[in-house]
């Protein structure tokens, strides 16, 4: 009976004491109880909520559905939890995260339900912060590279889905005269902002130079229509501390698909019109041709030779090792694909990648490097020398793939490598077509593979799948990271990511550290893994082995 006694006083203690909010109800949904963080959190004391239903937190945000699903998922599955918006007393409405619980006896009726929540708008509010700077120039503004990239990939799927074009305009602008250059900027690209439509982005993309993409044109008529109504825009002069001051642009147009499928290929495209346009001498635009530059030969190239070298097992690997903070220790260790072709030379990821991804190479190419990495790693345990992890990179058109996972699960198989040592890293902009990832997602994280988001605050996650998704893990993008010391903003977002993890219990790695300040910084501010070059380059297996691995027991 003490034992039973004690039991009881126990959990009173812990159900009084729990940050989260708690309430207990009766099988019809009567409030019997409620803890003393649900008065803090809601603003109702005990007595003003005992008696009632939990309907009277509601914040009118939800409709009847909302609560139906909620309903069935407590009848069938016994537990429901999400992100619910509710009221407090004071009227105020607010974002919770909401875990309901159903309680039964021995015979299988409901005794109780048990609601336990907690009030989620700081990290709202941090998440909010940290999409701006990530997305924003701080000068302008105006949406930044990232901002332009995730707004260009939904418009590119639009296009091909409705048969319409976009076009990218590349706009070099120039004061007549010398005059401050960040008022000037600010004052030309609110004047330009003006002659676009809502539907288009406008971006900062470099020091004078900025991007306009317009979506659901028929043809280039339509994109020289805006690009001379920009030109037109600034026949007027710009005022400028208190100066008159006259711009002159340079306008480059590429168009969406004929130039290039990528941003990164309109971006080159526009430039190179760009810069025939300035030669010209006078103001004006230029449509892009394939005559003006050898990107268009040089792409092909680099699909072509890619096939071949993913057939003949051209490709190699090298191997990054990852620490603990300290710098001691090797936690794992990152794979990635190296090329040298006898035409082209080192040719850097980031160009073949994009390429492999947009022709379907893409998936050949993964398997390789999976198959690859699995062997080496496999051979390291054999002889003791292993890291504790191995880490992939996995791109968003495998991830699509309906296949991939039983993919991974025979190379597994074949491989003998175990689905715990592994770790696979995709990019946050996977996650805004989530009803295609979180089935594989959802299947890797059951099959023990570890998943984390690389170059987190690069996109944006909506918060819901941050906290529901099987993450692990969060990796600072180098971005972010060299600029730690010498640009606030970074400083500010790395901050950000790091307290946003803390959070929601993921781990975070930092990529890209070269410097003894920058590691000083990120040790300072909870970091928990670095990988970069201050610790160690990327090198060929062999080379790992004698430079970084211990023997483990």
């Amino acid at each position: 009976m003490t034992a039973i006694q004690d039991s009881g006083r126990l959990a009173h203690i812990v159900f009084q004491n729990a940050a989260e909010g708690i309430a207990i109800t009766d099988p019809q949904g009567r409030i019997l109880a409620v803890n003393g963080a649900f008065t803090t959190l809601t603003g109702y004391p005990a007595g003003d909520v005992v008696g009632h239903t939990p309907a009277i937190l509601r914040s009118g945000r939800h409709g009847r559905e909302f609560y139906a699903r909620m309903w069935l998922a407590l009848r069938d599955d016994g537990r429901w939890q999400g992100e619910i918006w509710n009221r407090r007393k004071n009227g105020e409405i607010y974002p919770e995260w909401l875990s309901i619980s159903t309680v039964r006896d021995a015979t299988g009726d409901v005794l109780h339900y048990v609601g336990v929540f907690t009030d989620i708008s700081r990290i709202m509010e941090e998440q909010v912060k940290l999409r701006d700077l990530a997305y924003h120039d701080p000068l302008t503004r105006l949406p930044n590279r990232m901002l332009l990239r995730d707004r260009f990939e939904q418009a590119a799927r639009r296009s091909l889905r409705d048969a319409r074009q976009l076009a990218l305009l590349m706009v070099e602008i120039t004061p007549q005269g010398k005059v401050p250059n960040d008022p000037f900027l600010i004052a030309a690209s609110e004047r330009l902002a003006t002659h676009l439509r809502e539907t288009d982005t406008f971006a900062r993309y470099g020091e004078n130079e900025f991007l306009v993409l317009i979506e659901g044109i028929n043809g280039p008529r339509d994109a020289s229509v805006t690009a001379d109504q920009l030109l037109k825009a600034l026949e007027k002069p710009l005022a400028v501390d208190d100066l008159d001051v006259y711009a002159g642009a340079n306008i480059g147009i590429s168009l969406y698909p004929m130039d290039g499928y990528t941003l990164d290929d309109l971006a080159t495209a526009a430039d190179a019109a760009m810069l025939q346009a300035r030669g010209q001498q006078r103001r004006g635009f230029h449509f892009y041709s394939a005559e003006m530059t050898a990107f268009a030969n040089e792409r092909a190239t680099i699909e072509r030779q890619l096939r071949r070298a993913i057939a003949d097992g051209a490709l190699e690997l090298h191997f990054q090792p990852q620490f603990d903070v300290s710098g001691d220790s090797v936690v794992g260790v990152e794979a990635l694909a190296r090329w040298t072709d006898p035409e082209l030379g080192i040719v850097e990821p980031e160009r073949f990648i994009p390429i492999a991804e947009d022709n379907g190479l893409i998936h050949p190419l993964g398997e390789w490097v999976m198959r690859k990495a699995f062997t080496q790693f496999i051979s390291w345990q054999a002889a003791g020398v292993a890291p504790p992890v191995l880490s992939l990179n996995i791109s968003a058109r495998q991830l699509e793939r309906v296949d991939f996972a039983d993919s991974v699960a025979a190379l597994i198989a074949e491989t003998g490598i175990s689905p715990q040592s592994l770790e696979f890293e995709f990019r946050e902009s996977v996650l805004s077509d989530v009803a295609y990832v979180v089935p594989a997602l959802e299947t890797l994280d059951r099959m023990g593979i570890r998943l984390s988001i690389d170059g987190f605050g690069t996109g944006f996650s909506p918060l819901g799948n941050l906290k529901t998704l099987p993450i692990s893990k969060l990796n600072i993008d180098r971005s972010f990271v060299s600029g730690i010391g010498s640009n606030r903003t970074n400083d500010t977002i790395v901050r950000t990511v790091l307290g946003v993890a803390r959070t929601l219990g993921l781990r975070v790695i930092a990529e890209g550290v070269e410097t003894e300040d920058q590691a000083v910084f990120l040790r300072d501010q909870g970091c928990d893994e670095f990988q970069g070059h201050l610790y160690g380059q990327a090198v060929s297996g062999e080379d790992f082995v004698r430079r970084f691995a211990r023997p483990r027991n």
